[in-house]
């Protein structure tokens, strides 16, 4: 996984060290962008082929750290990166190992001050972060507290320790409980279903239900760990977790007096302050909830008591949150980006900019945040001022040129590509972008290339697998590019844009079932997701599962009422449902968003022919071809409405024009034939017919149409064996037609 790691990351992060522990990971690196170092966690990869859910809680979990901002007494969670599909969060990197390597130590055991100095910053770290949100943190204990070197303690590990025990494997009710190994990450033995802890410090209620205990859980945890800071040991020791439940819902803990060296001495005012101390051991255990302290603000006022007492100096005032810099904004609006939460990444990108307005990546930033929320042209303005203060900004360059593209501008768009690769050949992203302005410039061919030159750097980066898929598809070659969207899923299998174009793949093999799978995939994933609906509706409709498919481009348009595809596609399920008014409604809706949506002019039309406006639908048919004048479909319906008319030589060239586009276009040959014969031209009509049950031969309409001919060249008995063939299939005005060629038959 490092080495992986490292060339898909183009070495930005170079990693000294590997820790593993629990469900757990960390990564000790060296950030070569920001020049610092950081602790890297994310979960095991057995976790994730276990349950793909685990990376969705992990970023709600890792979004609730981020906002708990900056705190002397909180280990700071600077900002969280998607590498190779799997979330990692960045931390600051503490050195000087955890509370662990103190206990039943002599820098605890002969220091009673700085047992408690520990404990009032620990208070302090846990106010703050209750104050941010945080409800409960549910898994103290002396691994999860960092020590600086200057001796600072650092709450660490919020929430992440639910993530990983709702990803657990049943059965861990009996096991033996697991020792820590990772600082940090160790979760202990746990059970699935009641939530996360570590049994040896678990409240007796979290043994219940850890999932819904508040911060007098925390409490009593607490008071587990402040007893081992002063006993050098746990006060309840068991091998399962069957004993420890036990142990700490009906048994007291062991008196301290004779586990501290300080505790012992003679002298009147200590005595004093250790039963004080002893008094809050003993109620942060209190087995009833309602007997412990209420929150870390008065236990903190209470252990600040005792060090006045004991020391004679006043207590540290608790510490407040640090003030963000610029840079600490930045680096939470790069993380709530990539949470998906832009808009409040947007609002830390502005407030950087107030502290320093020429900081060319934060204004990059901002664009990209921008884009997020559907604004490119303030986007695009975002990237032109970065640019003016620092023209050699590749990424700015790259970012230009996708607001371009997003804005319909591709010639400009290549170009901003093209600069950022003259300032880095080897940048990915930027061949990827590249070849989207090339697609958008009508040149599949060279687009293909760049995604290919984009692998070739970063063989494991999803999003070039993706976009080379949708070149793939752009050209036709639905089976490669079904093969490019599983790789970026082997990468990132929560990767809802290429679940989306998998389906979209699958559509285009006409296996719809499978389409409609990896739909459902992806909603999991992102239930918000418009296009995902939508083409789940796509593949509903398909498998002919029309009043499904509608439900599903109304689940679209709840979430972007100005999806014009969307309101098309109702429209067209509308059609196939009877109900022309409401089709016409949503193709109108359609053109409102999108003037040029050709196949909501071409359904437009279809619905206002199902009305009876004739002439009003022909109009709509010469405006979609206007927009796409290769669509046979399109020239194909506006000759029927010319039929319908009595224009059949206008009809008979629409008919034409579509089968120079679609030579098997087995209803425009059918429809050129009955054009012919209404023109008085049997024989050719004959030719037409023929030729498209070569292509369609259960095409009930050309056995009519042929029928017909055959008897207007006088080929009765031909002619009578055609329409019977027509009726099987399901035409009702072939018997009259029938009954007329048997009396021409005296049958």
């Amino acid at each position: 996984m490092a080495r992986e790691w490292l060339d898909g990351s183009q070495k930005r992060w170079e990693i000294y060290k590997v820790l593993g522990g629990g469900m757990g990971r960390v990564y000790i690196v060296y950030d070569h962008e920001l020049e610092n170092a950081f602790a890297a966690k994310t979960f095991q990869d057995e976790l994730f082929k276990r349950n793909p859910m685990v990376a969705e809680r992990f970023t709600q979990e890792a979004l609730a750290w981020i906002r708990l901002d900056r705190h002397e007494n909180i280990a700071e969670a600077r900002f969280v990166e998607n590498i190779q599909g799997r979330p990692f969060l960045f931390l600051e990197y503490v050195s000087g190992g955890d509370l662990s390597d103190w206990i039943g130590t002599a820098r605890l055991s002969e220091d009673l001050p700085q047992v408690l100095r520990f404990a009032i910053q620990f208070c302090d770290g846990m106010s703050h972060a209750l104050s941010k949100g945080i409800q409960a943190h549910r898994d103290i204990k002396p691994p999860n507290c960092l020590i600086t070197e200057d001796h600072t303690l650092k709450v660490t590990d919020f929430g992440l320790a639910k993530v990983f025990d709702e990803a657990r494997p049943p059965g861990g009710a009996g096991r033996e409980v697991e020792a820590g190994n990772a600082p940090g990450l160790s979760i202990g033995a746990t059970r699935t279903g009641t939530g996360a802890g570590t049994p040896p410090y678990m409240a007796p209620e979290q043994f219940e239900d850890a999932k819904h205990v508040d911060v007098r859980a925390d409490v009593y945890s607490f008071g587990v760990m402040l007893y081992e800071m002063l006993a050098g040991r746990l006060p309840f020791q068991g091998r399962t977790w069957q004993e420890l439940e036990r142990l700490h819902k009906t048994q007291p803990p062991p008196p301290l007096v004779t586990c501290h060296p300080s505790l012992v001495t003679c002298h009147s005012s200590l005595v004093t302050c250790h039963s004080s101390l002893v008094t809050v051991v003993h109620t942060c255990l209190a087995k009833d909830p309602a007997a412990r302290y209420a929150n870390f603000d008065v236990l903190r006022g209470r252990l600040a008591e005792i060090y006045e007492s004991l020391t004679g100096e006043a207590t540290p005032q608790p510490r407040a949150g640090i003030d963000l810099d610029a840079v600490d904004y930045s680096n939470k609006g790069v993380s709530l980006v990539a949470l998906g939460r832009p808009a409040e990444a947007l609002a830390c990108y502005e407030r950087a900019l107030e502290i320093n307005p020429r900081d060319a990546r934060v204004r990059s930033n901002k664009g990209n945040a921008l884009g997020k929320l559907g604004r490119p042209d303030e986007a695009l303005a975002c990237y032109e001022r970065a640019l003016e203060i620092s023209p050699r900004y590749a990424e700015a360059w790259c970012s230009k040129g996708v607001a371009l593209g997003l804005l319909g501008r591709f010639a400009e768009a290549l170009t901003c590509c093209e600069r950022a690769l003259e300032i880095n050949p080897r940048y990915a992203e930027a061949w990827s972008n590249k070849g989207n302005a090339l697609a958008g410039l009508a040149r599949p061919d060279e687009a293909l290339a760049c995604h290919e030159r984009a692998l070739e750097i970063n063989p494991r980066h999803p999003e070039a697998w993706y976009i080379r898929g949708v070149a793939l598809a752009k050209l036709g070659r639905h089976e490669e590019a079904l093969t490019c969207y599983e790789r970026a899923l082997e990468i990132n299998p929560r990767y809802a844009e290429a679940w989306c174009s998998k389906e979209a793949a699958l559509g285009g093999l006409g296996r719809h079932a499978e389409a409609l799978t990896c739909c459902d995939r992806a909603l999991e994933i992102d239930p918000r997701h418009a296009e995902t609906w939508y083409i789940r509706g796509v593949a509903l409709a398909n498998l002919g599962r029309h009043e499904e498919a509608l439900t599903c481009y109304e689940r679209a348009l709840e979430i972007n009422p100005r999806y014009a595809e969307a309101w098309c596609s109702k429209g067209v399920e509308l059609g196939r449902l009877r109900r022309p008014a409401e089709a016409l409604t949503c193709c109108d809706r359609a053109l409102e968003i999108n003037p040029r949506h050709a196949e909501a002019w071409y359904f437009k039309g279809l619905a206002l022919a199902d009305l009876g406006r004739n002439e009003e639908a022909l109009t709509c048919y010469e405006r979609a071809l206007e927009i796409n004048p290769r669509d046979p479909e399109a020239w194909y319906i506006k000759g029927v409405a010319l039929a319908d008319l009595g224009r059949h030589e206008e009809a008979l060239t629409c008919h034409e024009r579509a089968l120079e586009i679609n030579p098997r276009y087995a209803k425009a040959w059918c429809s050129k034939g009955v054009a012919l014969g209404r023109l008085g031209r049997p024989a050719e009509a004959l030719t037409c017919c023929d030729r498209a049950l070569e292509i369609d031969p259960g095409s009930a309409e050309a056995w009519y149409f042929k029928g017909l001919a055959l008897g207007n060249t006088g080929r009765i008995r031909e002619a009578l064996a055609c329409l019977e063939q027509a009726q099987r299939l399901g035409v009702p005005q072939a018997a009259q037609a029938i009954a007329v060629c048997r009396r021409e038959l005296g049958m």
